[in-house]
């Protein structure tokens, strides 16, 4: 019964520290979780490996009552338009096809893939905006960035593409990123719609990092500038902190 009782006041302690704010009172204090989603074209030395690409993340913030919030965000990055076409011409019959080991033709698919992850600082402006937590707001981003060729083996039928040998080819790059955004945030009054959108721009400053390039048989030199521009949208999920006048009996 004791053990009981204190597992139900652990868990109201944890929901009290969700419960509602009037958030039409002023600006407050508000951490929050979001869901997002972007679309983004390439510039740079990126546009001349990938075409367009999605970045879908999650990450948290914490907003104070100046409207100034700081956080982290994370996403993963999505394309299926490649451009570079010499990625296994050294492995390829006649520059298309590679041959597996049963003497058939092997079905290959290439990928864009990769990661963002950052640390963002904002500051939201309420102008034309429901409450004064409301508004159009400007976002910087200082993170780390990494993309590859993903070559997919249909069916794992090629020793030639084998978990080793793609390191020499998939053009696996990292390096440093900054970042800004410029955009609108919406916090309901009801507390039930929150979103954000705006436009996103990425500067990552990577470095081919994999020792050796089996296609043009050299040592990978290259250092690069990779742009990424496009639109973001997101989802909030606000975790409100609970207001003085409420009380919790157990």
């Amino acid at each position: 019964m004791k053990t009981r009782n204190l597992l139900l006041l652990f868990i109201g302690l944890q929901l009290s520290l969700f419960a509602q704010e009037d958030i039409t009172e002023g600006a407050i204090r508000i951490p929050m979780i979001n869901l997002n989603a972007g679309f983004h074209i390439p510039g740079g030395d990126l546009s001349d490996r990938f075409g367009n690409s999605g970045l879908f993340g999650v990450g948290f913030q914490l907003k104070n009552k100046n409207n100034i919030y700081w956080g982290f965000d994370g996403a993963g990055l999505s394309g299926s338009t490649i451009i570079e076409s010499d990625i296994i011409n050294i492995i390829s019959a006649d520059s298309i096809d590679i041959i597996d080991v049963n003497g058939n033709t092997a079905s290959i698919r290439f990928w864009e893939r990769g990661a963002h992850a950052q640390f963002v600082v904002g500051k939201i402006i309420p102008v034309l905006a429901p409450n004064e937590n409301s508004g159009f707001f400007v976002q910087a981003g200082l993170g780390y960035m990494y993309h590859k060729i993903r070559i997919e083996d249909i069916g794992n039928q090629s020793p030639q593409l084998n978990s080793e040998m793609l390191k020499g080819y998939d053009r696996l790059s990292m390096g440093i990123s900054t970042s800004e955004f410029i955009g609108y945030r919406y916090f309901s009054n009801n507390q039930k719609i929150n979103f954000f959108i705006g436009l996103e721009f990425i500067q990552a400053f990577t470095q081919d990092v994999r020792q050796y390039d089996y296609n043009a048989q050299t040592a990978y030199q290259d250092k690069r500038l990779d742009l990424l521009s496009g639109i973001k949208f997101g989802w909030t999920f606000p975790l409100y902190k609970k207001s003085d006048n409420q009380y919790y009996y157990y």
